[in-house]
């Protein structure tokens, strides 16, 4: 962002296909939700609440839940200040330094910073790029050992926009359940997909502990509110989330009132199923061309996202030494911001750029304008 900066303060436009807040572009929290927050603070509650949670949203999500079709209860429901938060007291409460936790790669990088943050390993399990981002589960097995403590998973994937198929999502409860490892499932994007809707581990975890995570950040276009919560499968009674718990009370509790309009949002899926339709009859044509126009480029590739805002494109040729070159020569000479791949744990010797496909067209095609201009100027 400071590279982005400085060209803008040369002068120069910068297209701006790097962030994954869909308020940076012409989305916004539906209005009823909107209008419960205002209620809330209209009715007084702006004061603390549980710190596991407020009641009201705790059993909205036990509704949500059902609808993804797993059951759970108030008691197994944490909620957070954001996922961000949920990870952190997860990982915080949970893990000694001589433990691993599994990370697909490519991967969200707050897995990866927050196991450095706390001194243990973060290891990385394989997404097969020539099968549409799939997991790799052989490859997940033989990192496997008896000092990892968690598998991540995310579907709908960030930064890949994958969607796993639930055979693959089976055998990944299956293995964990053979080593006695829970599931973290990151599932905050999984109302944002474009054809087969994702299945929730929360479905397929049968005995095995798992830990469902959602928000308001994504599906609701939510993501300054930091508003999440997890579901705890199977392990709700366990020293993990006795200890979760206990960490959670050292910061008292997630914002009262957010919570209120998350309980809100969620109880009313009538409102919800009319506000939905029309954001994804904005993103999925944007997802097409963002597709088209990416694939159409000499010198790159894209699998063609499935879920989430986003598109992972592979650079296959060029002079650039990594990707990180790429993107700062892209954003100095043509005005065009994105993420590289390196940043999102991907495979040592791969070059890819994340782009979000949140933009309108009149944003994205000249942004894939000045794209194919610089692949062809550097003779790629």
């Amino acid at each position: 962002m400071l590279a982005a900066k400085q060209v803008e303060a040369s002068g120069k436009k910068v297209l701006k296909l790097n962030l994954g807040d869909p308020n940076a572009y012409d989305f916004d929290v539906p209005p009823y939700v909107k209008k419960a927050l205002v209620t809330a603070l209209d009715s007084g509650k702006s004061g603390y609440c549980d710190s596991q949670g407020d009641l009201a949203l705790r059993n909205a999500v036990v509704k949500q839940n059902s609808r993804r079709g797993f059951d759970s209860s108030a008691d197994e429901v944490m909620v957070c200040s954001g996922l961000s938060e949920g990870l952190s007291m997860l990982y915080g409460a949970a893990m000694e330094r001589h433990e691993n936790v599994l990370i697909p790669s490519p991967t969200y990088p707050m897995y990866e910073s927050l196991a450095h943050y706390y001194e243990f390993e973060p290891r990385f399990y394989s997404c097969d790029e020539s099968n549409g981002w799939q997991p790799d589960v052989d490859d997940l097995r033989k990192k496997m050992d008896e000092h990892t403590r968690f598998v991540i998973v995310i579907n709908p994937n960030n930064p890949t926009g994958a969607l796993y198929d639930e055979k693959v999502l089976k055998e990944i409860i299956n293995l964990a359940g053979e080593f006695g490892v829970p599931v973290v499932s990151d599932e905050i994007y999984d109302e944002l997909y474009f054809g087969k809707k994702p299945v929730s581990m929360g479905k397929l975890a049968g005995d095995v502990p798992c830990i469902v995570m959602n928000g308001l950040s994504k599906n609701y276009f939510a993501p300054g509110w930091r508003i999440g919560w997890m579901t705890f499968l199977n392990c709700s009674q366990s020293p993990l989330f006795e200890a979760v718990n206990q960490v959670s009370r050292i910061r008292l509790c997630s914002s009262s009132v957010g919570q209120a309009a998350a309980a809100h949002a969620l109880e009313n899926e009538g409102e919800y199923a009319k506000f939905l339709p029309a954001q994804l009859a904005k993103l999925k044509p944007r997802r097409d061309l963002a597709f088209k126009r990416l694939n159409e480029i000499n010198g790159l590739s894209c699998v063609k996202p499935e879920g989430a805002f986003y598109a992972f494109p592979r650079i296959e040729s060029g002079p650039w030494v990594d990707d990180k070159e790429f993107c700062l020569d892209l954003l100095k000479e043509k005005g065009v911001l994105t993420v590289f791949g390196s940043g999102f744990a991907e495979a040592q010797g791969s070059k890819h750029f994340r782009i979000v496909f949140l933009p309108p067209e009149d944003v994205l095609n000249p942004a894939f304008d000045a794209i194919e201009e610089f692949m062809k100027e550097k003779g790629a």
